[in-house]
């Protein structure tokens, strides 16, 4: 089911910048049926960077105690 709507010339646009290849409403239709795609992923990335930063503050803190274990060594 096709539907028209009526954008303003720079929406268009800016949807053809995002969508390649595509022109006027073709690339408005791809970008919205890519929308969900996009957004699934940046969720994804999201949980990963929390991962990331997680596993960096471990390695933090084990590095810490790997440097107090040295130090009482250095010191004997």
């Amino acid at each position: 089911m096709r539907c028209a709507i009526d954008l303003e010339s720079h929406l268009l646009k800016t949807a053809e910048l995002y969508a390649p290849g595509r022109k006027g409403a073709d690339a408005v239709s791809w970008l919205l049926e890519d929308y969900p795609r996009l957004v699934r992923e940046i969720r994804q990335l999201r949980k990963r960077v929390d991962q990331l930063d997680q596993e960096g503050a471990e390695l933090d803190s084990i590095l810490e105690e790997l440097r107090q274990i040295a130090d009482r060594i250095h010191q004997l």
